[in-house]
């Protein structure tokens, strides 16, 4: 990773985490999503000029008193999320390994409005075959990959050639 990125991370972490301590806003679902997106840019792995590849497996890390107020909704918010990354994806042109889920965990060590991303490439178990994510409207914008989300009800999405 660039010292430029690294910067650019640890400045956002630093103004994120100060208005969080601040204002002890809590977290909101859309700041998950943008946060599964850098992370799925972060982590994009290029395989040829064809295939990028982005993690599928994400473990978001909340406060308790932020896990305790989305855990009732967390099947719902991963399927959400996970759509929405899978979105991004073809927006994007990125593959993913195997299907896409996102889990919510209680981190005791951070404050009210502070959340952390995990992210892992996982190869699906049923089929060894990539999953891509097709580019929308035939259109091959470029940029850098996305984390996966929440394991979704869609079927996963076949691989091309």
């Amino acid at each position: 990773m660039g010292v430029l990125k690294k910067f650019e991370q640890r400045l956002e972490g630093l103004v994120n985490g100060t208005f969080a301590k601040v204002f002890k806003s809590e977290v909101q679902p859309v700041e998950i999503a943008g946060a599964l997106q850098r992370e799925c840019d972060n982590n994009a792995t290029i395989w040829n000029r064809d295939r990028t590849v982005v993690p599928n497996d994400f473990i978001v890390e909340l406060s308790a008193p932020d896990y305790e107020r989305l855990s009732p909704y967390s099947g719902q918010l991963g399927d959400e999320l996970a759509g929405m990354v899978r979105d991004y994806a073809k927006q994007q042109r990125y593959t993913f390994m195997g299907g896409i889920k996102v889990n919510l965990e209680k981190a005791d060590d951070l404050d009210t409005g502070l959340y952390r991303v995990r992210s892992r490439t996982l190869a699906s178990s049923s089929s060894q075959a990539p999953e891509r994510a097709p580019a929308a409207g035939g259109q091959r914008p470029g940029g850098p990959g996305y984390p996966p989300a929440a394991s979704s009800a869609a079927p996963p999405m076949p691989s091309s050639p």
